[in-house]
């Protein structure tokens, strides 16, 4: 009897030691934070593939169909359910640019543009097709250059942007934050030059203060 209790205590102890080895919230860390998981997170993902391999033709329409419930969390700002699809959709299949778009958004909007800037530029290794992605990319290296005063990161974000002008060259935030990014470089002209284009293009992209001290320049 005593022998059998003991048995008894040691594998429940074994059983929380075990359950409090396995890294916690990783679902909600890009990548799932990059750690290695324990035996029963691996046991779930494998449980997670199987099913979404019952429910669609293939691995990429899964992970188009987890991307798109990404973006709908995203844009209802409940983020760590947006992280978790998004890690979802990195699970059934790690090379598409909006994985990691979305991953570098989540991080920017909690504050942490240094981090997310990792994130968007693994995405451009997958070729982003819509230019808005370069708004976010751009967006958190002027974020950074604002910290740090480091005229590279003004023009990394300024490639960012003639980039996405090359995918869509009547999207208005691209001129707007060409614009913003020229002004802090001290190049007025091209400044006023982007300005113009931004606000025939979409006028709510502009800051009405920013436009009235550029224009007094």
């Amino acid at each position: 009897m005593i022998t059998k209790l003991f048995t008894i205590g040691f594998l429940a102890l074994f059983s929380l030691f075990y359950t409090q080895n396995c890294p916690e919230k990783i679902n909600i860390l890009p990548m799932y934070g990059e750690v290695t998981k324990c035996k029963e997170q691996l046991e779930s993902d494998k449980e997670f593939l199987a099913e979404m391999d019952r429910f669609f033709p293939n691995r990429k329409d899964a992970m188009n169909d987890r991307i798109q419930s990404g973006w709908k969390y995203f844009y209802e700002n409940d983020l760590d359910t947006s992280m978790k699809r998004f890690n979802q959709a990195w699970l059934l299949s790690p090379e598409s640019y909006e994985i990691y778009w979305g991953f570098g958004n989540i991080i920017a909007i909690k504050g942490r543009p240094k981090d997310a800037v990792k994130y968007f530029d693994i995405a451009k290794k997958f070729n982003p097709t819509n230019s808005d992605f370069y708004v976010s990319s751009a967006l958190a290296y002027s974020q950074i250059f604002l910290e740090e005063k480091n005229s590279k990161l003004l023009h990394i974000s300024i490639k960012d942007l003639e980039n996405g002008l090359k995918l869509n060259p009547k999207n208005g935030k691209l001129y707007s934050m060409l614009s913003t990014s020229y002004f802090y470089l001290n190049n007025i002209k091209e400044a006023k030059k982007y300005l113009i284009e931004a606000e025939k293009l979409d006028p709510s992209s502009i800051n009405k203060e920013y436009k009235r001290i550029l224009n007094s320049k």
